[in-house]
């Protein structure tokens, strides 16, 4: 080992000097200052110094062990040890005995030796002086001094006297002599500046100047010790810091006493800052620097010290132990005021550090104890705020500090929600509203935490019903109903369960009576409602056995039903329908309707006809709605029928439609049901069932509306049988149903149209008639009534009132060709029918003229009919019609042909000679000549019509006539051809 320094009974005694000085604080020993690692001498110092190597000195020997050197070993144990192979004074007879050999020796390496043994023999004295001094108290010094101080004296330039400067200084210190203890250590100082023993030089002159109350003096050189402290050896820096510290204390410098004991603590405090693990040879030194720390706060202000203190330094892993020891401190001289003080900026500081909640409490603590009561509850609730469960404090807290939370925050957050609580019923009930709702609010958020906090407690379910009553009390709704359901849901068997569960039923009343009606929170209100409805049936789920139960299903039966849910709505039906025991006859009956309204919705009709049926045995026979289900069950059967139409089975629809009124023969359905069975009849072409059910619906339901949808129905039937009088009578019922005046119009076209099947013709007659008489308009209407109306007059042989049409459809075509210029083709073809048929009237009074003698009194009344007539044609084939103008033009034509053939045919003058019968023959020639010529061309114009393609039966006439009139040309066959051509 390397030999402990002599100077550490001196140091003792400086720091016991430094104790006493303290007044009050705890006295320090040597071992609690540097316990078994107390500063060491350096390497190459006089306590290590190696003796010469004699081992080739022939007249030196000896029989005691020696080192490797040859030299006796010394040891290096503490002081008070012998060597292990001679004792001390052998050792230093040897030496003394070497030395005359050595001074009488004329070897340069010899006088070398000589000054290393001189020096060990010193080096030894001085051992041996300390060794009595320690044992015996017996001062035997002064041949160590003098040796030391010969060396000086006789190699005043010897490199290595920097180690006998130090030694001799040791010496001067274990014998009292101060001075000369300080001007040796300054010696060695001044005149070896490199040497490794300066620092500790320095640090032994710090001590002494310390004790001798020269305190800036001292400073210096335990300055000097921090500086001169290299990399390797850095043995004095705690203790140079310390006494720099203490220094500055001394001089009153607090502030840079403080700098100094930080970093004391910078280089002995281990991580974890707990003294307990500071090494044990500086633990005594730490805890009296905590002491005096404490003072220099106080001195500088307190709590704003201690801040600055860290605001300056940076932050430091034993800054909370500062904090803490100074608030001992102050607690033991009951400064309770200032030690909240300094709890509060440690908090302000370090919100985040697992210190701050306690210091908190601490604060509560040194509050109570300092009776101060006013300010307890408002620290015990920052601590909820700034340490619960929904602080960012909680959020970054590790476990194990969660843990110790807890415990901090349980009786803290009861207390503090019991006292609100009472405090707000209390408010409450002396109508003071706001400062109850304050306190209520308060009581909510603290049993909130506590359940946040606590979520498997024992008492949590309990809080829970307080927390939910809370809300209910500021109507929260959505808080309190959460509270309710956790309490009867949340937990295993409660005794509140089923009692919370039905108050979130409650809640959830209230809370959706608040929720507004209008259009923008439709979506907010029906969401509210599904939670309130799956409320209900957890609770009837859940609590099944209580006697509200059945009521709350009923309950959420009936919301379903109303917010068109209607399989939950036939679930929980027969739910209510299946309960044991049974429920009432009442709401059995409520949950028969409930079920069967539902299947209706649900399309299931035959299940629904089925649940109507059974809905009404058990209502009530004074049940005023008795009469709107027995329509609901009629109902129920018409809609099988739709769906037997939707599926295509008309024949089954019918029949289910007929059956309505068997099932039920009192609703207001059956009358419709019977209607839509004919109409489907009708469809299916079932004419003559349909004819019977529209007749019994007609006897029936005579004041029915629907009666006025029979005349179309029965008309279209009895059309479809052949019954045209039935038909034309139904379809003149139309007449006075008719919306508006064109549809009557077609109406009576339809009812003449059907009496002309019927064979009616008188009703035809009057019917057309009427038509014509009344609607001029559309004119091709009014010509198709009046071309009838000629006809029948035609068939009854009434000649003038035929006439009287025909010339009423010329006129009509005529008078609208003339106001707008030109009329269809069809109004045009119509009235070419017409005056063809009044020009064929002509035609036919042409030809009953004969032609008699006297020839001039019946030849002008032909020739005024020939006119007639051919004035007729001319005005038939101004219409352009086609097939009327080649008629007219044969007709001209075969007019004059007839004149000419009748002129020719006429009877001759009796009693005229052969030459005035010749002479007649050449008159009546002459005569006729024009004719038959005018014939002749106008048939050639009718034949070109086919030029144009246009060959019909009175073209074919004319050519048929051609051939009679001029037979050489139209008579040949082979020149048929060629004639056409030349027509052309």
């Amino acid at each position: 080992m390397i030999r402990q320094s002599a100077f550490t009974p001196r140091r003792s005694w400086l720091v016991l000097a430094m104790a006493a000085s303290l007044g009050g604080c705890q006295s320090l020993s040597p071992d609690d200052w540097f316990g078994d690692d107390e500063p060491q001498v350096q390497p190459h110092t006089l306590a290590t110094l190696q003796p010469a190597d004699l081992s080739n000195l022939s007249a030196v020997g000896s029989t005691n062990e020696t080192s490797g050197n040859g030299v006796p070993r010394t040891g290096n144990s503490d002081p008070g040890r012998t060597t292990e192979t001679m004792a001390l004074t052998d050792v230093i007879a040897s030496y003394e005995a070497l030395l005359p050999l050595l001074q009488t020796s004329r070897q340069p390496e010899d006088q070398e030796r000589l000054v290393q043994v001189q020096h060990r023999l010193a080096d030894l004295r001085f051992q041996q002086a300390e060794e009595r001094l320690a044992d015996q108290a017996v001062d035997d010094l002064a041949p160590a001094i003098a040796a030391y101080q010969r060396l000086l004296r006789q190699y005043p330039d010897r490199a290595s006297n920097d180690q006998v400067l130090y030694q001799l200084a040791k010496a001067y210190d274990l014998k009292g002599e101060r001075t000369a203890h300080l001007q040796t250590l300054e010696r060695l100082i001044r005149d070896y500046p490199a040497s490794a023993l300066v620092t500790e030089a320095q640090f032994r002159r710090g001590e002494q100047l310390f004790t001798e109350g020269r305190y800036r003096a001292s400073a210096e050189a335990y300055g000097a010790v921090i500086a001169g402290a290299d990399g390797e050896d850095q043995r004095f820096l705690a203790d140079a810091h310390f006494m720099i510290g203490w220094c500055a204390f001394k001089l009153a410098q607090y502030q840079s006493s403080l700098m100094s004991f930080t970093r004391v603590l910078d280089r002995v405090l281990p991580a974890d800052t707990r003294v307990a693990g500071v090494d044990q040879r500086h633990r005594t030194m730490v805890e009296d620097l905590f002491r005096v720390m404490g003072l220099a706060f106080t001195h500088l202000g307190g709590a704003d010290s201690v801040e600055r203190l860290f605001r300056d330094i940076g932050g430091k892993p034993y800054e909370t132990l500062v904090y803490d020891r100074y608030s001992e401190q102050l607690l033991a001289n009951e400064r309770y005021s200032d030690a909240i003080e300094v709890f509060q900026r440690y908090i302000a500081n370090h919100p985040d550090s697992r210190w701050s909640p306690r210091y908190h409490l601490a604060i509560i603590d040194t509050l109570q104890r300092a009776g101060f009561s006013s300010d307890i509850g408002r620290w015990k609730a920052d601590f909820i705020l700034n340490y619960g469960i929904t602080s960012g404090y909680w959020q970054q807290a590790s476990a194990p500090l969660r843990d110790e939370l807890r415990t901090q925050l349980e009786p803290l957050l009861t207390e503090l929600a019991n006292r609100h609580y009472a405090l707000a019923q209390r408010a409450e009930g002396s109508g003071e509203r706001q400062q109850a709702r304050a306190q209520y609010q308060s009581a909510a958020f603290y049993y909130g935490e506590f359940v946040a906090t606590f979520p498997d407690h024992a008492r949590t379910p309990e809080i829970l019903f307080l927390l939910a009553e809370t809300h209910l009390a500021l109507a929260q709704w959505p808080e309190a109903i959460a509270a309710f359901e956790q309490v009867a849901y949340g937990f295993d068997a409660h005794p509140r369960a089923a009692e919370a569960g039905y108050a979130a039923i409650l809640a959830y009343r209230d809370y959706v009576a608040t929720v507004a009606t209008a259009e923008s929170a439709t979506e907010q209100r029906r969401a509210l409602m599904q939670r309130q409805q799956r409320n209900r049936l957890r609770f009837v789920t859940r609590f099944a056995s209580d006697p509200r139960a059945l009521d709350v299903l009923y309950v959420a039966t009936q919301h379903e039903f109303e917010h068109q849910r209607y399989q939950q709505t036939l679930r929980h039906a027969q739910r209510l329908i299946d309960w044991q025991p049974l429920p009432q006859p009442e709401l059995m009956a409520e949950a028969q309707l409930l079920k069967a309204h539902s299947l209706y919705q649900l399309r299931s009709y035959t299940a629904a006809e089925q649940a109507y049926q059974e809905a009404l045995l058990v209502m009530a026979p004074q049940d005023q709605r008795r009469a709107d289900i027995t329509e609901n069950l009629a109902a129920s059967v018409y809609r099988q029928a739709d769906d037997l139409l939707a599926a295509g089975d008309t024949v089954a629809a019918v029949e289910q439609l007929l059956r309505v009124g068997r099932v039920a023969p009192g609703a207001a359905l059956r009358a419709n049901a019977q209607y839509d069975a004919a109409s489907y009849l009708i469809e299916l072409a079932d004419w003559d069932r349909a004819i019977a059910v529209l007749g019994g619906f007609r006897r029936d339901y005579p004041d029915h509306e629907l009666n006025d949808e029979l005349p179309a129905k029965l008309a279209l039937a009895y059309r479809e049988t052949g019954q045209w009088q039935q038909a034309a009578d139904e379809t003149r019922r139309l007449l006075a149903l008719a919306d508006s005046e064109d549809e009557r119009r077609q109406t009576l076209i339809l009812v003449a149209e059907l009496y002309d099947r019927a064979g009616n013709t008188g009703e035809a007659i009057v019917t057309w008639r009427r038509y014509a008489n009344r609607y001029p308009q559309p004119l091709a209407d009014y010509m198709t009534a009046a071309d009838r109306l000629a006809e029948l007059y035609a068939e009854r042989d009434d000649v003038d009132k035929r006439r009287y049409w025909l010339q009423r459809q010329v006129a009509a075509v005529d008078a609208r060709e003339t106001r707008n210029g030109s009329v269809d083709d069809y109004l045009r073809y119509q009235a070419a029918g017409a005056s063809a048929a009044l020009a064929e009237e002509a035609y036919q009074a042409f030809l009953a003229i004969e032609l008699t003698l006297p020839l001039q009194q019946t030849l002008p009344a032909k020739i005024r009919t020939l006119e007639t007539a051919v004035a007729a044609y001319r005005k038939t084939s101004g219409y352009g019609v086609a097939d009327f103008a080649t008629e007219a033009g044969y007709r001209i034509a075969d007019l004059y042909a007839q004149l000419g053939a009748a002129l020719m045919d006429s009877e001759r003058p009796q009693g005229l000679s052969e030459l005035e019968l010749m002479q007649y023959e050449l008159l009546l020639e002459e005569q006729a000549y024009p004719f038959e010529d005018n014939a002749i061309d106008i048939h050639e114009q009718n034949a070109r019509r086919s030029w144009n393609g246009l060959y019909d039966d009175w073209v074919r006439q004319s050519f048929e006539a051609l051939a009679q009139l001029l037979p050489a040309r139209y008579n040949k066959a082979e020149q048929t051809a060629e004639v056409i051509d030349e027509l052309r």
